[in-house]
């Protein structure tokens, strides 16, 4: 009888355990299938609201390619040291001709090379500052790794779960491609350095470099609404102004350092994103 007895009070004890881990396992999910957004932004989930069906992704690391759900548009990525990047220029929006200024609307605007959408398909699109920061405030962070970058970093135009660089998580990169053996002094976190830096970072980020990074030179779009220099120059921004400009990283194809200046936030460069 007492056997009969403990076997019922473990049964019982048993069944309370897995009852208490169904309730624990199903009260966090709070998410609809119509809150596309927010489950899509968790890694390795894909959301499909038509079936009504949350997937799980195959597991996913930097080198591999990752796809923007907002439209379908695949990117390859590369870990440069610590950081984990875009290996191409974004292209995303609405083709806006090069004759006018971008706007704080419901949409994203890019300019294409000569008003032509092919060339957004082969060198990524080219946005007025604002436009990139999804007119968002300006940040940077405050030193060298883990402070380089905002304390919030700012998603923009970017993917969910990537955001525009700091001007110093642009520094950071230069240093992790560096073998100047004057690193610290060439590419230093601070905000007044400015000017070709460097030796040959330059070669080692732009397409064909021994970092994978690709710097594509897509040229740029001017404040007067002309394209000038693609094939020879790529200007990038990052999430940092400088009163009407803002920080950005230059290359060049006839030099094998990198440019650090600001520019009029009116211009339209190329647009890199960095993994969160």
């Amino acid at each position: 009888m007492q056997n009969k007895i403990s076997k019922f009070l473990l049964i019982g004890a048993l069944l309370a355990s897995v009852l208490a881990l169904v309730v624990w396992a199903a009260s966090p999910v709070t998410d609809t299938f119509t809150d596309e957004t927010k489950i899509a932004s968790k890694t390795n989930i894909t959301v499909d609201t038509t079936a009504g069906q949350v997937k799980l992704a195959e597991s996913w690391s930097c080198g591999q390619p990752i796809t923007d759900s907002r439209d379908g548009k695949e990117y390859a990525t590369v870990l440069i040291g610590s950081q984990c990047w875009m290996a191409e220029h974004i292209n995303v929006g609405t083709l806006l001709a090069g004759a006018n200024n971008m706007s704080n609307d419901a949409s994203i605007e890019k300019y294409c090379y000569n008003d032509t959408e092919s060339n957004c398909t082969s060198d990524g699109g080219l946005y007025q500052w604002g436009e990139a920061m999804g007119y968002n405030a300006s940040c940077n962070g405050t030193g060298a790794p883990p402070d380089d970058a905002c304390a919030s970093p700012v998603q923009g135009i970017c993917p969910s779960g990537w955001h525009i660089p700091s001007h110093y998580e642009y520094t950071t990169l230069e240093r992790a491609v560096c073998n100047s053996g004057s690193c610290a002094s060439d590419f230093p976190y601070d905000e007044s350095t400015t000017g070709w830096r460097g030796t040959n970072e330059g070669t080692n980020l732009k397409v064909g470099g021994s970092s994978g990074f690709e710097g594509l030179l897509a040229g740029y779009r001017s404040t007067n609404g002309s394209f000038g220099d693609r094939g020879a120059y790529a200007f990038i921004w990052s999430s940092l102004e400088s009163g009407a400009d803002a920080w950005s990283r230059g290359l060049y194809s006839g030099v094998a350092m990198v440019f650090r200046n600001t520019y009029d936030k009116l211009y339209g460069f190329s647009v890199r994103c960095l993994k969160d």
